[in-house]
């Protein structure tokens, strides 16, 4: 496991868009490579705008909550690495407008979409209506020229909850069912990034006692009626060493979720073989984390990780 350090004293968590926005773009741009390769960010800067699409639907159902938002990076050549992003409890896909401004205006693909959620449904219409994003991320590639090879899933809160789970799972079909797109039969995504999240409800109820009513609420029972919903829930009990890697990003004064279940679920991942980061921002709370310089620096890096990874000659014969 590699633990992102950090610098004390800490610089100002919370930047505006703008000013994180300039540091990023001084150290990331895409550089010319061949036509199979994806692009690679390279030290020299260069000013990129962004066109952005509105609710585009990825299911044929017409529920209001089955629609995203997709930021697309103009005056460059596809394939774009494209990252999938999923906002929060109660929250919207406009939450995440911050990271699709930056992330297109580098040089990627960023897909935010909403997507059903507790007290109005419970488990696993949200899980599946990830999965169906992520199923229309692939059918729609040629229309918006996403790298299929490049996808990496970004989430906070719940939604962090909900990446973990896209990255963990072997077999989506069950989650599946009632989408109009699939997915390929394997590597549907490459890489994973949780600003918090629950990954084990098990453990989370004893060290926050405040989320029990929520996992009881959002899961349709106690543990004790439900093991099984329970344990499919939980990231944690899916890891099995063929996961993608991960960055995650928590808040040590994390008053919603306890920095400990990004801590313990890291070193599950590693005890299993998965490449894992972790970066536990001091001082820093719930929300905070996400417009932090440190998570910044974190998350272009992780990416970049990815993209090389992926344009590395396979060793295979």
């Amino acid at each position: 496991m590699r633990v992102i350090p950090i610098q004390l004293p800490l610089r100002n968590l919370i930047r505006p868009p703008l000013a994180v926005f300039g540091i990023i773009l001084g150290f990331l741009i895409i550089s010319s490579c061949s036509s199979r390769e994806t692009p690679v960010p390279t030290s020299s800067p260069k000013p990129k705008e962004l066109e952005l699409i509105r609710d585009q639907t990825y299911h044929t159902d017409g529920l209001k909550e089955h629609k995203l938002d997709i930021y697309l990076p103009t005056g460059n050549n596809g394939p774009f690495p494209t990252i999938l992003m999923i906002h929060g409890g109660s929250g919207k896909k406009m939450d995440l407008i911050y990271w699709g401004q930056i992330l297109s205006k580098t040089g990627y693909a960023a897909v935010s979409i909403d997507h059903r959620q507790w007290p109005d449904y419970k488990y696993p219409v949200h899980l599946e209506d990830a999965f169906c994003a992520l199923a229309w991320i692939h059918s729609s590639a040629k229309t918006y020229d996403f790298d299929t090879e490049n996808i990496i899933v970004m989430g906070h809160s719940a939604g962090g909850t909900l990446a973990a789970l896209l990255g963990v799972i072997d077999n989506p079909s069950p989650f599946l069912e009632d989408c109009p797109h699939t997915l390929p039969d394997n590597d549907w995504i490459q890489g994973v990034i949780p600003f918090t999240g629950i990954f084990d409800y098990q453990t989370v109820i004893g060290e926050s006692p405040s989320l029990d009513s929520y996992a009881i609420g959002l899961l349709g029972g106690t543990s004790q009626e439900l093991p099984q919903i329970w344990r499919e829930a939980s990231a944690v009990s899916s890891v099995d060493g063929s996961d993608p890697p991960f960055l995650l990003i928590h808040g040590q004064d994390d008053q919603n979720i306890p920095a400990s279940q990004s801590r313990e679920f890291a070193a599950i991942l590693e005890a299993a073989g998965v490449e894992v980061e972790l970066l536990i921002i001091p001082d820093a709370g719930h929300n905070q984390i996400i417009n932090s310089s440190e998570s910044s620096d974190a998350v272009k890096n992780f990416i970049i990780g990815i993209i090389r990874k992926a344009n590395q000659p396979s060793t295979e014969s």
